[in-house]
């Protein structure tokens, strides 16, 4: 995920480094070399993405009472 956020850094313009950040890594869980799964919190959202050394994919979304304390 390191090389993807650091593609969309480099697309901002010069200033932005200090801007606030709308998406966070909530929680990590290594699988194996070169992969892990993902909570991201994005938009008031909690959203499961499954990291590979060949990309990014969406894997789900936590609905209502899924939201509960970490």
């Amino acid at each position: 995920m390191g090389n993807w956020v650091e593609k969309l850094r480099a697309k901002l313009p010069r200033g932005l480094g200090d801007a606030p950040r709308f998406a966070k890594v909530v929680q990590a869980l290594p699988l194996g070399p070169g992969s892990r799964l993902l909570v991201v919190e994005f938009g008031g959202r909690r959203l499961l993405i499954g990291q590979a050394r060949t990309g990014l994919v969406r894997l789900g979304e936590a609905q209502g009472a899924d939201l509960g304390g970490e």
